[in-house]
């Protein structure tokens, strides 16, 4: 065994070496921790790894090296307006390289770079290795994500009658400008989802959000998908659907939010079903849900999605984690 030593990583300029390092002890995780449906493309990859994810910025990489070569590594986020007590990231080491503190060494060498109050991590399987690994240090699971999935194939699901006094509008890429206050509104709403005792704040949305957000998926290859329910004007009902770069042929659905004056009428399954009649080029949709949240785990059923896998967001202190 070498000497493990442990440095920063500027990835938007890293040797595509050191970025292929990465890529394969990220995919290996994922293969064994959380099987996906569609493995990610090493240059989408990249190119998301380089692209600022809205408030939250660019990753920024610790590695542990032996020998020149990246055998672990650390990612996080520091947001910069909202969330700022926060730090919220992972991290990774290659299977034979356990057991030996480079992990803990990575998440203390991050943390002090950091220099926030909080830390969290996200997307953890439960009941995993890794979950325990962070309870063991002084993490908290604080919620719970149902991870659904959709395979497409016909015949899609019905989608049903709008309601009177409503009606429809999608879109791709940037929303229109004459719709765009009422998008605003719509996502908003999203706001009061089930987060359970999670220290993440969730943003408010703006006219000046949404389109920096629009702008930077648009930017990295990406592509978003949205349909709106409105009453006259006003915005009642949001669904988005996000596709990377990294993997072409799987859609993310993001919000989806009915307006408290709206709710009860069917539209959050409504402009879901719209959705995936409108999608074109796309095999399988994916989708998270607070394990609380019935109704729209109902929702999603009535679909066709199943349950794939349960994963947990944890959280500390950062003065009260034991590293």
């Amino acid at each position: 065994m070498g000497v493990i030593d442990i440095e920063e990583l500027d990835f938007a300029n890293a040797a595509e070496a050191d970025q292929r390092e990465l890529f394969d002890l990220q995919v290996d995780w994922w293969t064994k921790a959380m099987p996906p449906r569609r493995l990610p493309d090493f240059s989408g990859w990249v190119r998301r790894n380089q692209t600022p994810e809205g408030n939250w910025g660019r990753a920024r990489f610790l590695v542990a090296r032996e020998n020149g070569h990246v055998v672990g590594y650390a990612y996080g986020y520091l947001p910069t307006t909202d969330n700022t007590h926060l730090v919220a990231g992972s991290t990774i080491v290659g299977e034979q390289w356990r057991r030996r503190g480079i992990g803990t060494a990575l998440l203390r060498h991050a943390l002090r770079l950091a220099n926030r109050d909080t830390a969290g991590v996200s997307w953890i399987p439960g009941d995993s290795e890794g979950a325990r690994w962070a309870t063991r240090r002084g993490f908290t699971v604080v919620s719970s994500l149902t991870l659904q999935d959709l395979v497409l194939t016909d015949p899609l699901p019905e989608v049903g009658e709008v309601p009177p006094g409503h009606r429809l509008v999608q879109w791709t890429g940037r929303a229109p400008d004459d719709l765009l206050d009422a998008y605003v509104d719509a996502l908003n709403t999203t706001g009061d989802q089930p987060m359970g005792d999670s220290p993440y704040e969730l943003a408010t949305f703006t006219r000046e959000r949404v389109r920096q957000a629009e702008d930077e998926l648009l930017a990295a290859g990406g592509e978003v998908w949205v349909v709106l329910a409105l009453h006259g004007t006003e915005a009642a009902a949001v669904t988005v659907l996000h596709r990377r770069l990294s993997r072409p042929s799987v859609g993310h659905q993001q919000h989806t939010g009915v307006l408290r004056a709206h709710r009860g009428k069917g539209l959050g399954r409504l402009v879901k079903a719209h959705l995936l009649h409108q999608l074109t080029g796309f095999e399988i949709i994916e989708t998270e849900t607070n394990t609380t949240n019935e109704q729209m785990l109902r929702i999603n059923h009535s679909l066709g999605f199943t349950d794939r896998l349960i994963t947990v967001d944890l959280s500390a202190r950062v003065a009260d984690l034991m590293l």
